[in-house]
């Protein structure tokens, strides 16, 4: 069994400090085989909001892998550094490595940066990642034969219904990386939107999607704070979404995901395919 701790979007700056610590002391006893932050350390990658957020992640439990968001870049009030040297601070806290990759027996887990510091539209939050984002991830997907495989990026893949915020881009580019890589698990954020899903065209691989809420933010899009808890055995996936009640974390529903020909289906499909058969 597997088992992986997914977290999003803590926004050191706008976190509140009590849910923060509630988290980690529930993340300890949980005991993950990794630990995965899926970006939004910060809310504008001031030095005092880098040093909240470097002590969070110093108490998570081991292994993890981070990755940063598109608040870890200063705001305008910083244009040097947002323009010409965007993770500069994020570096000098977490690290040169911005698509950092985890490698375990039976686990290959793969990081995307997906954060630009301007684009040609107004809204700079996009998330878009380049050829060379693309290029990299297909090179390092290419190792650990056999393995469960999960990539990891701050922008979502899907936009949950009723949802207006567009989703990463180029989709169809990165979609057509996931099945070539036939790659089982996306991890990611950015909507404070907690939504799991399986995903694939019509007829190729179908993986499995995982977009957590924010874990400790007051920054919050019509749900509680919260994070994911995901469990792989076989050829199953459960994922576990844990919100916040008041005083603790606590098991909301579990979402089944089994394996198929084509990849990933939820548990609910499957059930309602075999319905189909039977009538």
């Amino acid at each position: 069994m597997i088992r992986i701790l997914h977290l999003s979007d803590p926004h050191f700056g706008a976190a509140d400090p009590a849910i923060a610590a509630r988290f980690l002391a529930q993340a300890a006893e949980l005991a993950p085989d990794l630990t995965v932050l899926s970006g939004d350390l910060t809310m504008r990658a001031r030095r005092r909001e880098l040093i909240e957020a470097r002590n969070f992640v110093e108490r998570l439990p081991r292994p993890r892998l981070v990755i940063p968001g598109n608040h870890d870049i200063p705001a305008l009030n910083q244009p040097f550094h947002r323009l010409f040297a965007p993770f500069k601070r994020y570096r000098e806290v977490f690290g040169q490595e911005l698509e950092p990759v985890h490698t375990a027996p039976g686990l290959h887990v793969v990081g995307m940066n997906s954060n630009k510091a301007f684009n040609p539209k107004l809204d700079w939050s996009l998330g878009h990642l380049s050829a060379e984002n693309l290029r990299r991830a297909d090179q390092r997907l290419s190792g650990a034969p056999g393995s469960f495989r999960v990539l990891v990026l701050h922008h979502p893949l899907i936009a949950p219904e009723g949802h207006k915020r567009d989703v990463v881009q180029p989709l169809a580019e990165l979609q057509e990386l996931i099945a070539r890589h036939r790659v089982d698990l996306v991890l990611c954020g950015h909507f404070h939107c907690s939504h799991m899903a399986a995903i694939g065209p019509q007829g190729a691989w179908h993986c499995v999607v995982s977009q957590a809420a924010t874990v400790c933010s007051t920054r919050l899009q019509g749900e509680p704070q919260g994070f994911h808890m995901i469990q792989v055995e076989g050829g199953l996936i459960e994922i576990e979404r844990f919100v916040y009640g008041g005083e603790n974390f606590e098991l909301e529903k579990t979402f089944t995901f089994t394996r198929v020909e084509e990849g990933w289906e939820s548990a609910d499909t499957a059930t309602r395919r075999e319905e189909a058969k039977i009538a």
